[in-house]
């Protein structure tokens, strides 16, 4: 079973500092809070992991004690926080299984620089610990080379989500005893050569980020509103990328906006002529 542990982007809802609406709806109902984006595909495998992992497990009454990979889209701290290596040095019941942390190759070399710089200095710290003890192993990818990890094919797929000069995000697609699914959060519109990638890879389920909803004076060109992200399934529908069988969820949304989520759902009903599922935390496939 399949679960999303964060469905927010990286101000979180309720984002602290803030009294908007939606902020304040979900003070009311916890129930109706995202966390930063993190999806579980199974006890081994976790699609990154913010600082609402440890929070993510007690809220949904999960223990990670099997988890052998992570694959990591990219290094803004809402996606990969290093703290979370304390973890798995601080476990009674892992016998020192390490855990396997795959990221992009310009994501690999800002990790490896920050630890450079601070294992001496600062061995203290979680991550560097982790590295340090073996506990963490560090895999660098690369967008259009799969690879194999935790019983799937792995395809990485470049985005225009700009972290720094050197790093773009990675989306991913994994694929399982003829099985498959595509996890793109934060990312704007596909460029031509991930789409002549995916091409013709006919998903099964499809989880698009649209961070933006109703907002439409906002820069897509690394997040999607709403209308964008209707935009990239038609297009994906288009070149074989998804097809009408593919369950295709919407995950990675902010609260800078103005649709709750019944209202963001209800959005979706009326116009994207398939079903579209708006994810919430918990949700499981």
């Amino acid at each position: 079973m399949m679960r999303f542990l964060g469905t927010g982007a990286a101000d979180v809802i309720p984002c602290p500092l803030c009294s908007c609406p939606l902020c304040e709806d979900a003070r009311r109902d916890p129930s109706r809070g995202r966390f930063r984006s993190m999806f579980l595909l199974d006890d081994e495998n976790l699609i990154d992991c913010g600082p609402e992992f440890a929070a993510a497990g007690i809220r949904f009454g999960l223990s990670f004690e099997k988890l052998k990979n992570v694959y990591i889209t990219h290094t803004h701290e809402d996606h990969l926080d290093l703290s979370n290596a304390g973890f798995v040095r601080n476990s009674r019941t892992r016998s020192d299984v390490p855990v396997e942390v795959y990221l992009s190759e310009a994501g690999y070399d800002y990790v490896m620089t920050m630890f450079e710089a601070a294992k001496d200095r600062f061995p203290s710290l979680e991550g560097v610990r982790g590295i340090l003890q073996d506990r963490i192993h560090l895999h660098a990818v690369r967008a259009g080379t799969a690879f194999s990890a935790g019983g799937y094919s792995i395809l990485p797929v470049n985005t225009t989500h700009r972290v720094s000069p050197q790093e773009t995000a990675l989306n991913y697609r994994f694929e399982k005893d003829g099985w498959s699914l595509l996890y793109a959060c934060d990312t704007g519109m596909y460029l031509p050569e991930s789409l002549e990638l995916l091409e013709n890879s006919h998903l099964d389920c499809l989880i698009l980020e649209g961070t933006w909803g109703s907002r439409t004076d906002k820069s897509t060109a690394t997040h999607m509103n709403a209308y964008s992200f209707l935009e990239q399934l038609e297009i994906f529908s288009a070149r074989g990328i998804i097809d009408a069988h593919t369950a295709v969820y919407l995950s990675h949304v902010n609260h800078m906006h103005t649709w709750t989520h019944e209202q963001y759902q209800a959005f979706m009903d009326e116009h994207a002529g398939r079903k579209v599922t708006v994810a919430y935390d918990g949700l499981e496939i």
